[in-house]
């Protein structure tokens, strides 16, 4: 199985310019625990998961507290983010999450974010008989 075959194509995102209190709004709404963060041109340039947050939160605001209300996604996202393609081995992506200890892969086509593939896409997959373990 390829990532194609198991990504989500609905990806929630963020910009780099998002401030912290909307990213994690979003994040609770939406019953995910992170997101792919992209540029003004669309393309993927960091993660930022519940965990970036908290630790950029406690990092920042005893480096300087009166910066820490104004943090953005930039500022505590995970960059360079670590991608796969399409074409990417469900098993390979197994391997890469586990290894990083990381819960989501964006799926890119060159630079542009076309689906994620997370810890849980994979369970459900394998839960469901799609993903057969070997």
């Amino acid at each position: 199985m390829r990532a194609a075959d198991l990504m989500r194509t609905e990806v929630v995102t963020f910009r780099e310019n998002d401030p912290i209190e909307e990213v994690l709004d979003v994040l609770v709404e939406q019953h995910i625990h992170g997101a792919p963060v992209v540029d003004e041109d669309g393309e993927l340039v960091g993660v930022i998961s519940q965990l970036d947050i908290h630790f950029g939160r406690m990092t920042r605001e005893e480096d300087d507290e009166e910066r820490a209300g104004g943090l953005t996604a930039r500022d505590v996202m995970t960059s360079p983010p670590v991608s796969a393609t399409e074409e990417t081995a469900v098993a390979d992506l197994c391997q890469l999450m586990y290894k990083l200890r990381i819960h989501r892969v964006p799926i890119v086509r060159g630079s542009r974010i076309v689906g994620i593939v997370s810890s849980l896409d994979v369970c459900q997959a394998i839960a469901s008989g799609r993903l057969m373990l070997p």
